[in-house]
Parts: C-alpha cells; structure tokens; sequence
C-alpha cells in the first residue's frame, strides 16, 4: 500500500509538473510567415540567420532572413545556383554560415535518386559551387532532411532507402577531412513508421526528430534524445504544447538560448514556423566565439580559413571560413577541451587563439577580432606556451609548430627569428638562458621538420618584454611564450 501511495504521489506530482510547464511555455508564430508552406527553419551564425523551406507557386525554395533590432527580416529566395531544381528544400549549415546541406529533387547537378543531399558555399552572397554528396551517402531513395554537427563533421538524415525498418528512418555519415563514409542506421531510434526532421544541437549530442509513431498525440510528433556515435537513447516525447493533434516536424534549438524554432501544421493545412520559449529541450551550453578577421595594418574584413583544433588529441576539430565580405567568423566549442582557433590566409601570417573549456562551463559567448599581419610587412605572433621553469615543448604545442613549417615551406623567401620569453620570477640571468633554450627548442623543431636551419634564428629576452602585466597565474603563464618574428 505504501508503494502504490508513493507511486500515486509521483504520478500526480508529474502531472502537475507538465501542466506547470504546458502553461509556461510560450508558443507563437513568426512573423515572416508567407501564405503559402514555411518549414524546416536552419540556424546559423550563433542564430542571427534562419534558412527555410518555401513554397513558390507549388515549388520548394530556399529562402534566408536575418536577425536585426526589429526582429526577423523577411524571407528572400536564396541566390546562386543552389536553388536550380524542380524542388529544392530542407538545409542545415556551418555555424559561420559559409557552407551548406541541402536536399533537391531533379537538380540541376546530376543525383543518385529521386531526392539527393548536396553541398553548396557561399560565394559573396549567393550560393554556388553545388555538388552531389555522392554514392556513400544517397541512394537511388528520397535522401532528405539533412543536419549538420556543429564541428561539421557528422552528418544526419532522413531517408526511406532498402534496409530502413519502414517508411523513413534517420540515417548518419561521418567527413574524414575528405570524404563521407557510408551512412548507416542511428541505432535506437528507428521504428517501422516514420522517422524525420532530425535536428542535431550545438552540443553534438541532443538529437530532436519527428515520428508518427504510436503513441503521439496525432500526426508527426517531436521526440528528443542523447546521441553518442551511431546509437541514441533515451528518447522521449515533447509534452504540449510543442506537440499537439497537429504535424510538428523540425525542432532547432538555439545554442545557449531559451529558444527554440519548429513548424507546425496551421488550420490552413499548410506548415509554419513557431518559436517556443522557453525552450523545454535546450542544447547542453557550449562556448560561442565570434568575430571579425582583419588586415592588421588597414583593418579591412578579410575572408580566411578558420581552423579549429583540440590541442589535447592533436586533432583538427572542424573547418569553417570568415566570410569574404564582413569578415565575420562563428565558431563553437564544447566543454572538456582544450582548443586552438587558428586564422590563415594566403599573404599574411597565421593567427592563432588558445581556449580551455572546462567540462563545468556554463554557456557563453566570446567576442574575440582576430587582426591578420602581411607578409611583407614583418610584424610578430604569438606561438608556443610553457610551463614554470620548463623548455621542453608540450605535446599540445605539436599542432602550431606544424602550421609554422607549412607556412615556411608555402613561403620559401620568408626568414623568421624565434624569442623565447620567461615570467617574472627568477633571477635575471638564469631567465635569459631559460629563454634562450626556449627559443632553440622551437627552432630546432622547426629544422626537423625539413625548414633550411638558415631561414631560422632563436634569442632570449628573459622577462624583459612581458606580454601580460602582474603576477597572477594567468598573466605569468601568458609570459612565458616564445614568438616568431619575421625579419
């Protein structure tokens, strides 16, 4: 009797619970809702801009608005070749809003299928350079519904290929750096209805998605659930009033947010876009930098390559762009690493930023511009860290080192010194040497790596020239660095 007393008591308390949250979460249309369908809302650059699906006169198209002081703009048809098929619709994109996943019916670009995924970039503003995702990823199926990870690097979506349990199921790809593996199954949550809509958050692990499996409440259903390689769990249905008698399909969280974006069938029978705050299934928090990357000298935007790497692994993380024209560069970054945020561009020195997140960090956004040096007008950057007292080059020091031998071997008239840096504390002769062989550990790294040694010179200031100010962990830690300097 006890039990079944604590078990009522549990139900009721839940139920109030839900109600509580039915009440609170507010449901509203957006404003730039056409007359005709609207659906699968995209976000990118840290949700300031929306790509959508509408219907032109009995034809899906993408179309874009942008975030401002006044609200969203309205939508407009996406330029370039990306939207040349007979329907052209459901995208994910970068966060820098440089490159996207699309799905097409009879594009242009030949397919595999009767609906294919393709990749487009962005080329000043409009969309070009369209290819097919090619035979590891489409089939001769309807390949639809893409969502891109954060990093870029994982691939989900919706398909109705031979070897799905029944109807649509969602399947995931994985890029190398180079290629798409085959997609498989996301083992856990498939059934023989149909499974659509996936969305992946910016945590890379909270996967939301549509179903009209038993169970809803009518029609397509969101249900939400913890991805982790090729297998899901814990899947859950959304509670009203996110799901209701109506379709729900595309749930987009927006990163560290109370936000969220789906459509929804309307009385009408046609699909629009909604937002819900707050926001009952939000991405776990992750860090957001954001800037601009400039000519150091005439602080003119610059469009460079944005390469992201967990100094810890070694391993290159993702690869994003600045944007040719603003310079505006987006990236995220999960908690639990240690990162690099590197800025190349061909004629200028390399740039690169280090962030530590802990696996405790709150959510945030880090406004960082990042200044480019040419080439030709010397100018010095920072380079490589050290512990207390220590000369010895630190395995996460390995990734950077690299990028100075790739930029000597592309610039084979360029000559560089190395200046090995200390803290404050120590005798001052001791600091010199200390630089000092901080200074030849790099260089001599650098000559290993096939770099002609006389291209190459290393010197120690001691703690002459800090770079940070005070004695704190941080502004010591800052200090005791090496820089190369190009003659």
């Amino acid at each position: 009797m006890k039990s079944q007393r604590i078990a009522t008591l549990f139900l009721a308390l839940m139920c109030a619970t839900l109600s509580v949250i039915a009440q609170t979460i507010q449901i509203t249309p957006l404003d730039n809702n056409t007359s005709r369908d609207d659906f699968a809302p995209s976000v990118s650059n840290h949700g300031r801009m929306i790509v959508t699906t509408v219907d032109e006169d009995g034809n899906q198209r993408l179309h874009v608005m942008q975030r401002t002081s006044d609200g969203w703009t309205s939508t407009s048809s996406m330029s370039g070749d990306i939207n040349d098929g007979e329907q052209v619709g459901t995208a994910t994109l970068t966060p820098d809003g440089q490159m996207m996943i699309f799905a097409a019916y009879s594009h242009d670009v030949e397919g595999f299928g009767r609906t294919d995924l393709y990749s487009a970039t962005k080329q000043g503003s409009s969309w070009g350079d369209v290819k097919n995702l090619g035979g590891t990823v489409n089939s001769d199926a309807y390949d639809s519904n893409p969502t891109l990870s954060a990093d870029g690097r994982t691939l989900y979506f919706a398909s109705d290929r031979r070897g799905s349990k029944g109807g649509t199921d969602i399947f995931m790809t994985q890029w190398n750096g180079k290629e798409w593996s085959a997609a498989v199954p996301l083992e856990g949550i498939n059934t023989p209805s149909d499974e659509m809509s996936p969305v992946i958050a910016a945590d890379g692990t909270t996967l939301t998605f549509s179903s009209n499996r038993p169970g809803g409440k009518g029609g397509f259903d969101i249900y939400v659930a913890k991805v982790k390689g090729s297998t899901a769990s814990g899947v859950q249905a959304a509670s009203a009033p996110i799901n209701t008698e109506a379709d729900e399909m595309f749930y987009t969280s927006i990163p560290n947010s109370n936000q969220a974006y789906f459509s929804r069938t309307t009385e009408k029978g046609d699909f629009d876009n909604f937002m819900a705050v707050p926001n009952p299934f939000p991405s776990d928090p992750v860090t957001l930098v954001e800037g601009t990357v400039r000519d150091a000298v005439t602080k003119e935007p610059l469009g460079a390559d944005i390469t992201v790497t967990d100094l810890t692994t070694q391993k290159t993380v993702s690869t994003l762009r600045s944007d040719a024209t603003t310079g505006g560069y987006f990236v995220t970054l999960t908690p639990g690493r240690v990162y690099s945020i590197t800025a190349k561009k061909k004629g200028y020195l390399f740039h690169s930023e280090r962030y530590e997140v802990p696996p405790d960090a709150k959510g945030s956004t880090i406004t960082k511009d990042i200044d480019l040096s040419p080439i030709s007008g010397g100018g010095d950057r920072l380079l490589v860290f050290f512990d207390y007292d220590k000369s010895e080059l630190k395995s996460e020091s390995v990734p950077e080192l690299e990028r100075i031998i790739e930029f000597l071997r592309d610039n084979p008239n360029v000559r560089v010194s190395f200046e090995g840096h200390t803290d404050d504390q120590g005798a001052d002769d001791y600091n010199m040497k200390l630089s000092e062989k901080r200074a030849q550990s790099v260089r001599e790294y650098v000559i290993t790596g096939g770099v002609d040694s006389q291209r190459v010179t290393a010197v120690g200031f001691g703690k002459t020239k800090p770079l940070a100010k005070g004695t704190t962990d941080d502004a010591r830690a800052m200090n005791r660095r090496v820089e190369m300097r190009v003659k």
